[in-house]
């Protein structure tokens, strides 16, 4: 189609009802020319505009950018440029305008296109404004926080990175479980991709993380399921709740020694009292004979009470090995003793001690023989340091193996508060103790100690 055969007047149509913005103004930036978009846009009629220049539109802020623009195209250079400009009603508009020189009888003349971006701009500060936001309450909180997505840690704020002791290029070659205590990641898992599924609302829980040189922190949060660069997404702020759940684990170890003293204090004690009363006043040799196992008795009550009341206090990482040595000296004159340490750290206190020694005086009262041989192992299973203390004694029968660990249990006619105690000890320590049968005769004891 030949397109010279259009007249003016369709050339003037065209350009008068475009959808961009066109105007054309002088050297002295009077506007000789705008289209009815001009007019809509600004709200000014073309008779207004043709007294205005293209300052009088111009945002003041943005004119000093328009000069500098402007005085390009009179020297011959066509440019672009996004400003904002002012209404006839007050209101600012943004505008990307494209602006070229053209001859017109003789003249340099200015044309210019533009296109409305109000919209387009208020995007862009809405997503500056939600970025700032974002930095301030997330990138630079306090608060740990994170974005999983495909199994992977997505986003990390700088506390996550301090609480972990992880750099950002570490964290994203982890497989996020690895931060999850082994014991609670199978919770967190399950949790994690039922709410990636859509299949779990929000909710409020704690679990525990591992950090790089493998200390726990316990954290609560409310992880949420989000899209995230077009996918489906987990995230969560976390709270450090470690000192609180310490704490409410100190109390509970608190109560259940509470109570057990209450209890030996109360029951036990006040029986064994009333037989050592009943000796003095009657006088009877045979009562006295009772009355001073009854005092034996509170003594070691009294002494393994205090092991108790340590094992509630706070834990740190000690050798095991190192006690075992300390505590197995004051046998070496009562029993062959063999060894096979090695270095395992585990959590405990000093309240470890008394188990040792409760163990080790339980293998010698247990012996069959006067050469008694005891042989003392440690080693590391998993996360749990382990000892074991074996003899070669009587052994235990099966139908009591689940009796010597109840308080007063006693086969050779002891106060029955030892094993119990060692139980007790080693439970409020986090840890287990088991009984098994040694070969060919005698038993072993095996106490399990958290690592970490």
């Amino acid at each position: 189609m030949d397109c010279n055969k259009f007249d003016e007047k369709f050339w003037k149509t065209i350009v008068n009802k475009s959808l961009a913005g066109i105007y054309i103004h002088d050297t002295d930036f009077k506007l000789i020319y705008v289209n009815e978009i001009v007019e809509r846009a600004t709200k000014f009629t073309k008779e207004e505009l043709m007294k205005k220049s293209l300052y009088d539109l111009v945002h003041p802020d943005d004119l000093g950018l328009i000069k500098r623009e402007v005085l390009k195209v009179f020297n011959g250079k066509a440019t672009s440029y996004e400003c904002r400009y002012v209404r006839k009603d007050g209101k600012v508009r943004w505008v990307w305008g494209y602006v070229l020189p053209i001859e017109c009888d003789d003249e340099i003349l200015a044309l210019g296109n533009w296109i409305d971006i109000t919209r387009k701009k208020q995007l862009e500060n809405r997503l500056k404004e939600n970025n700032e936001l974002f930095r301030v309450l997330v990138d630079d909180s306090p608060n740990p926080a994170y974005i999983l997505q495909d199994d992977k840690v997505a986003y990390v704020n700088q506390s996550l990175l301090n609480l972990t002791g992880y750099t950002r290029e570490e964290l994203s070659k982890l497989n996020p479980l690895e931060l999850v205590h082994p014991e609670d990641r199978g919770m967190v898992e399950k949790r994690y991709r039922e709410r990636l599924e859509g299949k779990r609302s929000v909710e409020t829980y704690s679990w525990r993380i591992l950090t790089k040189d493998g200390n726990v922190y316990w954290v609560t949060g409310r992880p949420s399921r989000i899209i995230y660069r077009g996918k489906p997404a987990v995230a969560s702020i976390l709270v450090d709740t470690t000192d609180l759940h310490r704490l409410t684990e100190m109390l509970k170890k608190k109560n259940e020694y509470l109570a057990l003293v209450n209890k030996i204090l109360r029951h036990d004690i006040l029986n064994d009292i009333t037989v050592i009363r009943a000796a003095f006043e009657l006088g009877e040799e045979k009562l006295k004979e009772s009355a001073l196992k009854k005092l034996d008795r509170i003594e070691s009550l009294i002494k393994e009470s205090k092991a108790i009341e340590e094992a509630i206090g706070e834990t740190y990482t000690i050798n095991i090995s190192d006690y075992i040595r300390e505590i197995a000296k004051s046998y070496e004159d009562l029993a062959n003793i063999q060894y096979s340490l090695t270095n395992v750290f585990v959590r405990a206190n000093e309240s470890i001690k008394s188990v040792i020694d409760n163990l080790l005086r339980n293998a010698v009262m247990h012996s069959n023989s006067e050469d008694i041989k005891i042989t003392i192992e440690t080693f590391v299973n998993g996360r749990y340091g382990v000892f074991r203390i074996i003899d070669d004694g009587k052994g235990i029968p099966d139908e009591i193996k689940d009796k010597i660990f109840e308080e007063g249990f006693s086969t050779v006619g002891g106060t029955g508060i030892g094993l119990f105690i060692a139980k007790k000890v080693v439970e409020l320590l986090g840890g287990e103790i088991k009984v098994y049968d040694n070969s060919p005769s005698g038993a072993i004891f095996e106490v399990r100690l958290k690592r970490y």
